[in-house]
């Protein structure tokens, strides 16, 4: 849809400077990735900061899984790619294509400069370098006189000496095992202060989040919470403004790809898969009233988004024939316009002819509010950032991680954008 940047810029607005992380041993490794790479490049091996933290995350969670008798496990990644038996050399663990596509370490990159555990010229992880409160985190996760020993055991680890696994090794890596309370009380304590040069209102912004979601860990909700009920920790009449508006933009979003499913699923059956836009829009006209009102709630917060608000203004258009023209545009891999026919894609399913028409409320989708520990249901499209934002502060408490859905292991701000 074309919107991937308003998402994100609404997800930062959301909650600043937390990126994908929803518990803390998320942050631990991606710091030790970037603090074994600086220390074997001292060693003049040619080790980016990337390579080394996904190869520590596989091993990682390698560890993880083989320590939990290979069941599947929400904090842990690669059940599907990994060998149940292998050497797990870092030669090996390096390669592209070993580990999963989208590890841990790329949403949690984009958090680690504004948290303070690292400094870089830009948030590039290859660029990023550890700093003092970084390699502290490292030492209070490891304990006392434990950073020696993991670092150094990594370190040898890459440079290709023999290594074993002790379960002391494994506690410390397994992204199923907490960190120490001393790391968490650190943790805790960058959401709160964030880096020195991080701005004033993206602190702000933070704190208030962090504030509102530990409000809701000491007092559930008994009853789904709504956009009517303001929670007071949200004091900025601005943050309030972009979580509403964030949220009606998702669900402007949602509703477009409705039409444009529907449209596929018309598509499969027609004469040589090829259909006239006036046809089609007429096949659609209530779906098609739907997502102009939709749009024009969103229109209503008069947010000044500009990628937002150029969507939603050819979603709220009085002429369905151009509403629908907009949304081909903006797709053009599953549908296409050539002239005024609607065509299939590169992505099109011809299958969808035999498929029934799918319930939207059937199934989850991970931008939209739901259940996500059997007790709390957010506000209807509230930015995932909350709710990790909530998954982590619980995580830093060493309370049960809300067990949250695999849709959630994946960096969010990059779907179905």
């Amino acid at each position: 849809m074309e919107i991937g940047r308003a998402v994100r810029r609404f997800n930062e607005l959301a909650v600043p400077g937390t990126g994908g992380v929803w518990f803390g041993k998320q942050v631990f490794l991606a710091v030790l990735g970037i603090r074994v790479a600086e220390l074997a490049r001292n060693e003049k091996m040619a080790v980016g900061n990337i390579e080394c933290a996904n190869a520590i995350e596989a091993l990682a969670c390698w560890l993880g899984f083989d320590d939990n008798k290979w069941a599947q496990h929400p904090r842990l990644r690669g059940i599907n790619k990994f060998p149940r038996q292998h050497a797990l050399d870092f030669r090996t663990l390096r390669r592209p294509g070993f580990y999963v596509s989208q590890p841990m370490r790329m949403a949690v990159g984009q958090s680690l400069m504004p948290l303070g555990l690292a400094d870089g010229q830009s948030r590039r992880f290859n660029a990023l370098s550890t700093n003092e409160i970084g390699q502290k985190l490292i030492a209070l996760a490891c304990g006392e006189g434990g950073r020696h020993d993991v670092v150094t055991h990594l370190l040898n680890w890459v440079q290709g000496k023999p290594v074993s696994w002790h379960p002391r090794f494994v506690k410390l890596l397994s992204p199923c095992v907490p960190l120490s309370a001393a790391a968490r009380g650190l943790l805790h304590a960058q959401l709160m202060l964030g880096a020195g040069n991080e701005g004033i209102a993206h602190k702000t912004r933070r704190r208030a989040a962090l504030q509102w979601v530990e409000h809701v860990r000491n007092s559930p909700s008994a009853t789904p919470m709504s956009w009517e009920d303001r929670p007071a920790a949200i004091v900025d009449d601005a943050h309030w403004l972009d979580l509403q508006a964030g949220a009606q933009l998702m669900a402007c979003r949602d509703q477009a790809l409705l039409v444009l499913d529907d449209l596929e699923r018309a598509l499969a059956l027609a004469p040589k898969n090829t259909m006239h836009v006036e046809e089609a829009a007429g096949m659609l006209t209530n779906e098609l009233a739907d997502l102009r009102r939709s749009a024009e709630r969103y229109l209503a917060f008069s947010h000044t988004d500009p990628d937002a608000m150029a969507f939603c203004r050819e979603c709220a258009l009085a002429s369905n024939a151009e509403q629908l023209e907009h949304l081909l545009r903006r797709d053009g891999r599953v549908l296409r316009l050539v002239g005024r026919q609607v065509k299939p894609g590169s992505a099109f399913r011809r299958a969808m002819q035999n498929a029934d028409t799918p319930d939207p409320s059937a199934a989850p989708d991970p931008d939209d509010a739901d259940q996500v520990d059997g007790v709390i249901v957010w506000p209807a499209g509230l930015s995932f950032r909350v709710r990790n934002l909530h998954a982590l502060n619980r995580d830093l408490l060493e309370e049960p991680d809300a067990m949250r859905n695999d849709t959630m292991n994946q960096d969010l701000e990059d779907v179905a954008a």
